[in-house]
């Protein structure tokens, strides 16, 4: 009750704080109805964060990020059918991915890195040896943490481009991507077979981490707290666990039997066979 109570009040306050702002376009209103909705700028900048490379700072989005609602609040039309906050986040995510997109993240040594990243995935699979992040930086020679690195850089570059045109709302290439809406009985299956490949592959903190960044919503700071390490651990961490998953997703997809229950032609139950890499990047 006291929860709704509180809603009902922010809900109240914040159509108060509108109302003198149209009234006047005052710049103490547009400065109140600023920093009412400053949270989300730290909300939209700790979602990013989890997927970036460590030489983009979190404080570097912010900064962007507050370019982009003050602009939110002085281009907003309330007549139109849309939530302040679903297009502000829109316009704040955009103002962050055009400060990404003025660094130049994939350098060569960035590049020759993923390059030897793909090479050693397609060997491992070529002799049926089993991928994981260890295995495939082992085979690179390189260290987990730069496979990590490296992934989180081409991850950025690939997710930016996919936002380069976004509507007024915010929705871009990227949010039509996958329906979430519609989910087949052939879907409900796979989602099965997903939750229990996630149990086996995810330990108890990687579940943890799974609560506190997908359900509780905290930036990498606040995880990191919790979890007693730095905030580029906590990145690491993520994007292990996420390269982990993939591997296993793509061994079971390769041992997945056909209609007629047979598995692929010249591939056995178990093992990993020569195939191509899989396009794009997997780093959500």
């Amino acid at each position: 009750m006291s929860s709704s109570r509180e809603k009902h009040r922010r809900g109240a306050d914040e159509n108060e704080l509108w109302s003198r702002y149209h009234k006047d376009r005052g710049r103490p209103a547009f400065d109140a109805l600023v920093e009412h909705y400053l949270p989300l700028v730290k909300v939209v900048a700790g979602r990013l964060a989890m997927h970036l490379p460590n030489s983009v700072r979190e404080e570097d989005l912010y900064s962007a990020g507050c370019v982009g609602l003050l602009s939110a609040v002085e281009n907003f039309d309330p007549a139109r059918d849309v939530r302040f906050e679903t297009y502000a986040m829109g316009r704040i995510r955009g103002a962050m991915l055009d400060e990404l997109r003025s660094m130049d993240v994939l350098t060569r040594a960035v590049r020759e890195r993923a390059a030897r990243i793909r090479e050693a995935e397609q060997r491992l699979r070529e002799t049926g040896r089993l991928l994981s992040p260890e295995a495939v930086a082992g085979e690179a020679g390189i260290s987990v943490e730069e496979l990590c690195e490296t992934e989180r850089a081409l991850n950025m570059a690939s997710w930016a481009s996919l936002d380069d045109e976004a509507d007024a709302e915010g929705h871009s290439a990227a949010s039509l991507v996958v329906d979430q809406t519609a989910r087949s009985p052939l879907e409900n299956i796979e989602r099965e077979e997903l939750l229990r490949l996630l149990r086996e592959v995810m330990d108890e903190k990687d579940r943890l981490l799974i609560v506190l960044y997908y359900h509780e919503e905290l930036t990498l700071r606040e995880i990191g707290e919790i979890l007693g390490v730095s905030e580029s651990r906590v990145s690491q961490m993520h994007t292990e666990m996420i390269k982990r998953l993939h591997y296993r997703l793509e061994a079971a997809g390769r041992r997945r039997p056909d209609a007629a229950g047979r598995t692929p032609k010249g591939k056995k139950t178990g093992q990993e066979s020569p195939g191509k890499p899989p396009a794009g990047n997997w780093i959500a």
